[in-house]
């Protein structure tokens, strides 16, 4: 990698990550037990824009960065905040960062990328979240709970992505 792509990808993704950090901060509140961000509508704008090592690399330091105390996460800092029932949202974070991105880039190949990540984040999610509360009805309320707005998320999404291709 030439050292000008090097400066661009680090830049874009110390932006993402300041992004990713404001995004989860964004708390929509709809009444729910867990609360409406966008989390993961930003990584995935850094995960589609990023190659695969920078991706890692931005997730890799988010969640350091929020295991020891820096308060970058939603509802919590800290190992004891990560490892209880956000854990496997932070799973599927890692996880996603290895989907691959479609060519040609366009709205359906976004959408379908956005679509993939956010299932891969939320039966994460939420599947730990039945396993830390003992309660398969717990995961299956999170997982619908979440759905609309991943979906709304997904589609945002691979509108920002066409936006972008349309007027680069």
């Amino acid at each position: 990698m030439s050292k000008k792509l090097l400066k661009k990808h680090s830049l874009l993704a110390g932006a993402f990550l300041f992004l990713l950090i404001l995004g989860a901060k964004i708390d929509l509140d709809f009444g729910g037990v867990v609360s409406f961000t966008l989390q993961t509508l930003v990584l995935g704008l850094a995960y589609y824009l990023l190659p695969r090592s920078f991706r890692v690399g931005l997730i890799g330091v988010y969640l350091l960065l929020g295991i020891v105390g820096v308060p970058v996460f939603n509802g919590g800092a800290g190992w004891a905040y990560f490892s209880s029932w956000p854990l496997g949202f932070f799973v599927g974070f890692v996880v996603a960062a290895f989907i691959p991105v479609a060519v040609p880039k366009g709205f359906s190949s976004a959408l379908g990328f956005f679509s993939l990540l956010h299932a891969v984040v939320l039966v994460l999610g939420a599947l730990w979240v039945g396993i830390y509360s003992s309660s398969s009805t717990k995961g299956i309320e999170t997982f619908v709970e979440l759905l609309p707005g991943a979906l709304i998320k997904s589609f945002a999404g691979a509108g920002l992505v066409w936006l972008f291709y349309k007027i680069k």
